[in-house]
C-alpha cells in the first residue's frame, strides 16, 4: 500500500531590511518572478574607512558591511525597521521571561541625514573594536545580500532538529537567517529538490543550490555571543558546511505561513554520512575565519605572506587579517 505524501508546509517567513540586523516575521509577502525577496538587506552599514558610492552602492562581497559573522555584539540588540516611515527602533534584549520588550535604545528616521547619522554612531559604539564609525547605505532597487543574484533562501526545521539531536543542544533556527523555513519534510531532504521546481503556496520556485554556511551561524542570536562553531562542525561531520537552498522564484505570487510546500516525488536519499571528505590541506593552509574558506599555498600562485595587506578572500571579502593558520588534525580532534 502506498504511503500518503507528508504534508509540507512553510512554517515561518522572514526578512532582513538591514544586513546583520534582527529579522522580522512577516505573515505573508508578495515575490516576483526572477526577483529577490522584497526589502531583504536592502540597507547596510559599510565598515569604516572604506570607499563605497552613497549615493548609488552596488552590491559587494559581504566582508565590506557590519555583519554577524564578524561583529557578534550586533545581536546583541533588537531592531525594527518600518518600510513604510523608514523610522528604524533599536530595543534592548527582552527582559528575562522574554515577554517584555527591552528599552528602546534609538529610534530614528532613516529618510533624513540625521537619523541616519544616529544609526551610525549607535553601531559605532555597539561594536567597539571598529576602528571608526561605519557608513549606512541603501541599496535603492538592488540590495546587500550575500550572493549577488536573486535568490531566495530556505531552511528545513527536519535537518535542524536532526543536528540538535546529533549534537546535543538545541540549535535555534534563526542562526541560519533563511526567508522561507518549511516543516513536514524528511531530514536533508532539500538536497533532493536541488535541480527541480517546487511549490510554495501559489509561487514556483527553482531550487537552484545548496546555501554554503558561514561563521554567522556561530552566532546566539538570542544572547548575542558567538557560543558554536557550525561551520567546522558540519565540515567535520559531512566533508561539507552546507545547510539550506536557495530558492528562485520562477513566478510571481503571493505566499502565506501555513501553505503548502509541494515537491516532486524523488526517491529519498540517505541522509547525508562522513563519506567523501574535503581533501585535507597542505601544512601551509589559512582559514578565513567569517566563511571558513581555505587558502592552500599548494594549490595557490603565491604563499599567503606574499599577498598584499589589502588582499580580500575571493569568497566573502573579509580582509586577509581574518585569516588565521589551519591545522587539519587539530580541526579534527576538536
Amino acid at each position: 500500500m502506498t504511503q500518503p505524501s507528508p504534508v509540507r508546509v512553510v512554517q515561518a517567513i522572514y526578512r532582513y531590511p538591514i544586513k546583520g540586523l534582527s529579522p522580522q516575521a512577516v505573515h505573508d509577502v508578495e515575490l516576483e518572478a526572477g526577483k529577490p525577496f522584497p526589502f531583504d538587506r536592502i540597507f547596510a552599514l559599510v565598515r569604516p574607512h572604506l570607499a563605497i558610492d552613497e549615493a548609488a552602492p552596488r552590491w559587494t562581497k559581504k566582508g565590506l558591511f557590519l555583519m554577524l559573522m564578524l561583529d557578534e555584539t550586533l545581536a546583541q540588540v533588537r531592531t525594527h525597521l518600518d518600510l513604510e516611515t523608514l523610522q528604524l527602533t533599536v530595543l534592548a534584549p527582552p527582559l528575562a521571561d522574554g515577554n517584555v520588550p527591552g528599552a528602546c535604545l534609538l529610534s530614528a528616521d532613516l529618510k533624513t541625514r540625521a537619523g541616519r547619522y544616529a544609526v551610525e554612531a549607535f553601531f559605532r559604539a555597539q561594536v567597539p573594536k571598529l576602528s571608526g564609525t561605519p557608513k549606512l547605505v541603501h541599496a535603492g532597487e538592488g540590495h546587500f545580500m550575500d550572493k549577488p543574484d536573486s535568490v531566495i533562501s530556505c531552511i528545513n526545521l527536519a535537518t535542524v532538529r536532526s543536528l540538535e539531536a546529533e549534537w546535543g543542544r538545541a540549535l535555534h533556527p534563526l542562526r541560519f537567517r533563511a526567508n522561507f523555513y518549511v516543516e513536514g519534510a524528511r531530514p536533508w531532504e532539500e538536497f533532493d529538490w536541488i535541480g527541480s521546481d517546487i511549490w510554495l503556496g501559489n509561487v514556483l520556485f527553482h531550487v537552484d543550490r545548496r546555501n554554503g554556511r558561514c561563521g554567522a551561524t556561530n552566532v546566539n542570536p538570542v544572547s548575542g555571543e558567538r557560543d558554536m562553531d557550525i561551520p567546522s562542525e558540519l565540515r567535520k561531520r559531512f566533508g561539507h558546511k552546507d545547510l539550506g537552498v536557495y530558492l528562485v522564484a520562477r513566478s510571481s505570487g503571493h505566499v502565506v505561513v501555513g501553505d503548502r510546500l509541494s515537491v516532486p516525488e524523488l526517491a529519498p536519499s540517505a541522509v547525508p554520512s562522513a563519506a567523501s571528505p574535503l581533501p585535507a590541506p597542505s601544512r601551509s593552509s589559512y582559514i578565513c575565519r567569517g566563511c571558513y574558506l581555505i587558502y592552500d599555498e599548494a594549490k595557490r600562485a603565491l604563499p599567503f605572506a606574499a599577498l598584499g595587506e589589502d588582499w580580500p578572500c575571493p569568497d566573502c571579502g573579509s580582509s586577509k587579517a581574518q585569516f588565521r593558520p589551519y591545522w587539519p588534525e587539530l580541526a579534527e580532534s576538536r
